[in-house]
């Protein structure tokens, strides 16, 4: 479980630092160059657009805030691994955190029709960090009441 603690810290410093260069680019502090190259792969449409804010709150910080919660929530996880509850957070957040991405994803392909490279690289970190702690609750059993639940079903 350690090997794929380590690599869920390494999603979420990554996520972290790609969501506050997005963050960065979306207050005028760094340049999108780096991730702008056409019409449709333009960073500045996206991340400076009509869709860059949540309710007034940069889309960027929260995916800032939401990275900075996974990295802390698995630091404490690999000092104390038998925390169950600690897994459900941490999966809580990461599909909550995997389900806006897939919102911010379709608003990119639907409606913007341009990509975000920095945008596209922080959501497959929370893919790959949403996959590894289903991992862990797998291991964890946190699933057995679903699938009694559905053997339950299947036999009615």
């Amino acid at each position: 479980m350690k090997n794929l603690l380590h690599w869920m810290m390494g999603f979420a410093i990554v996520g972290i630092v790609l969501s506050s260069y997005a963050f960065l680019h979306n207050r005028g502090f760094a340049s999108g160059s780096i991730c702008t190259i056409n019409a449709t792969i333009n960073c500045d449409v996206v991340n400076k657009g009509p869709f860059s804010e949540f309710f007034g709150v940069p889309v960027a910080l929260i995916g800032v805030i939401g990275y900075v919660f996974l990295l802390i929530g698995t630091i404490l996880k690999r000092k104390t691994p038998e925390d169950r509850i600690l897994t459900l957070f941490l999966f809580a957040i990461a599909y909550g955190g995997l389900g806006f991405s897939l919102y911010l994803t379709a608003i990119e392909a639907t409606i913007l029709h341009a990509w975000c490279l920095i945008c596209i690289g922080s959501q497959l970190m929370m893919l790959a960090f949403a996959v590894f702690v289903s991992l862990i609750a797998y291991k964890e059993n946190h699933f057995s009441p679903i699938r009694a639940w559905f053997k339950k079903l299947i036999r009615r």
